[in-house]
């Protein structure tokens, strides 16, 4: 059993290591590497600065590091855990989520972390004037956005009036990062927020790595990059990230084929083939988005139902599906 376990595992980590091979270097939205990434302050900051175009007086100079874990406050609220999260001097709070697999619900998540932030800054007795702004950045292989309304790879999301567009309060900030939306072009067109871009998506030719290295910042981030493998924790957490990741993919391969045979069975036995089909596929999204939780965030199955706003009495009927 054992044995079996530990060829499979080679197997997958194989599979692996052969893109890397093929790729030239490690896959940079990997969760590990990102968090390891980000924990260099100077370069956590001079990516925030491009990203949120900060400039002059409003240039972030220092932050701080902050708990990821948003602890509940009773029993019935969920815990959420948060990718990298820091405060700036001016009261700000930042959350950086990296998402890999494809995510119907993650608009929510953001709000739903965002909420989780936001709360979290009052204690008792602040006045509500002293609520500061929250801003999520989620970093993302894979689009939300349909490609003929948002061309873009940036879209950035606040609360607005509905007739001028004109936003109500700096209280709420989500910024969407598609990288597969993101078009090349050449080092010296690119902005600061784009070269980061390009360096997440993977888009970067040896030659421009070798002209970026001589940017302390974009050069360090390449060199912990070239690096981070050596590493013998950091080379196991990123196989682990990855193993998962290749077993969500064919987990949800699998469940397609077997929803659309399902489908197709039943519509030919009750003669009811487009309801049937659509039952199956509202049924396999719910289950797709829960499992994707579940795998990517560590919830537990009720902490994914819960995280999606399904009703307590659909509960039974779903776990027992899940497992």
């Amino acid at each position: 059993m054992n044995l079996n376990s530990d060829l499979k595992n080679s197997a997958r980590a194989q599979v692996i290591l052969d893109e890397i091979a093929s790729a030239g270097h490690i896959s940079t939205t990997n969760d590990a590497f990102a968090k390891k990434l980000f924990s260099h302050k100077e370069i956590l900051i001079d990516f925030l600065n491009s990203i949120l175009q900060r400039e002059g007086d409003n240039l972030i100079s220092d932050l701080v590091y902050t708990d990821t874990e948003q602890h509940a406050e009773n029993s019935y609220e969920k815990i959420s855990r948060l990718d990298i999260c820091c405060q700036l001097i001016s009261g700000e709070q930042i959350d950086i989520e990296v998402q890999v697999s494809n995510d119907l619900a993650w608009i929510g998540r953001s709000l739903f972390y965002w909420s989780k932030l936001y709360a979290g800054s009052l204690v008792k007795g602040d006045s509500y004037s002293e609520l500061k702004p929250v801003i999520c950045i989620n970093l993302m292989k894979f689009n939300i956005f349909k490609e003929e309304t948002q061309k873009q790879p940036h879209t950035t999301a606040k609360i607005c009036n509905i007739k001028d567009g004109e936003p109500i309060t700096n209280l709420l900030e989500l910024h969407f990062l598609e990288l597969q939306k993101f078009k090349k072009k050449s080092l010296s067109e690119m902005s600061r927020a784009e070269k980061w871009l390009a360096y997440f998506s993977g888009k970067l030719s040896k030659r421009e790595e070798s002209a970026m290295l001589h940017d302390n910042i974009l050069g360090k981030a390449i060199n912990i990059r070239n690096e981070f493998m050596k590493d013998p924790d950091n080379y196991a957490a990123y196989l682990n990230r990855e193993m998962e990741i290749l077993d969500y993919k064919s987990m949800m391969k699998q469940e397609r084929s077997e929803g659309r045979e399902e489908g197709r069975e039943e519509g030919r036995e009750e003669g009811r083939e487009e309801g049937r089909a659509e039952g199956r596929v509202e049924g396999r999204v719910e289950e797709n988005n829960i499992k994707n939780l579940m795998i990517n965030k560590k919830f537990t199955v009720e902490e994914a139902l819960s995280a999606l706003g399904i009703p307590e009495e659909n509960w039974d009927s779903i776990k027992s599906r899940i497992k």
